[in-house]
């Protein structure tokens, strides 16, 4: 028996997968807090609190918008950006940073510096959604 790749495409539509956001944050208060923040403007919300359950969303398809939290391991932070980019038609991901010179991923499209607030992360994703 040959080595064989099993190559999972999404089922959802172009407009659904730019509106669908994989967080992965492993404090679930913060991660209910921005789930309700970014629901609230449209978009559709996967929160995961694992690496390994984000992995696991991502070859299932689960593609569009990746949210990092800025708890994430910087290695954690790499290996999942990375996989995503690789994995996921038209990735746009997003990295919330604990403080502006914090270290993100090569391939984060928008860096976010964490705040109490949801206006920062509110504006950014307002602008996917208008560009």
């Amino acid at each position: 028996m040959g080595n064989h790749r099993l190559n999972v495409t999404s089922n959802l539509g172009v407009e659904e997968r730019h509106k669908t956001v994989l967080q992965v944050a492993p404090d679930r208060q913060l991660a209910k807090f921005r789930h309700g923040v970014l629901s609230e403007i449209g978009f559709y919300v996967v929160s995961v609190h694992t690496e390994s359950h984000a992995f696991f969303e991502i070859s299932l398809g689960r593609c569009g918008i990746l949210l990092l939290c800025h708890q994430l391991r910087p290695a954690s932070r790499e290996a999942l950006a990375l996989f995503f980019h690789e994995h996921c038609p038209e990735p746009f991901i997003v990295a919330i940073l604990a403080h502006e010179n914090d270290h993100c991923p090569p391939e984060t499209h928008v860096r976010v510096v964490h705040s109490e607030a949801p206006a920062p992360l509110v504006r950014v994703f307002r602008e996917k959604i208008a560009a």
